[in-house]
């Protein structure tokens, strides 16, 4: 049974409301609302991101039981960011043990 973070991760990918990986989410100047993290992500990695979440003041959830690969469908992913206000306010409100919250910006 899947939770509802994978449906709303789900719908955000075929919305096109996906931002892939590290490096795209920090220097792409789109709208970020809320990022997630894969538990198979190097430690420096999870700085780097836990930085660029800061700087941006946007909430960081890392995935703790499931591989973020397999929620978004594209091989290898560690990182996605939400660019839709509405499902990030969702991801936020039906977050359970399985997401753990990396940033005090989560509410």
């Amino acid at each position: 049974m899947t939770d509802k973070v994978e449906s709303i991760l789900g719908f955000a990918v075929r919305a096109g409301k996906v931002i892939y990986g590290i490096d795209n989410i920090e220097h792409l100047r789109k709208k970020r609302y809320v990022m997630l993290i894969c538990n198979s992500l190097s430690e420096r990695s999870v700085k780097k991101c836990i930085a660029v979440a800061d700087s941006g003041r946007i909430p960081l959830l890392q995935i703790k039981n499931k591989l973020l690969e397999e929620i978004v469908h594209k091989p290898n992913c560690k990182a996605v960011a939400i660019g839709d206000k509405q499902m990030s306010q969702a991801i936020l409100k039906f977050r359970n043990d399985n997401y753990e919250v990396l940033t005090s910006e989560v509410k």
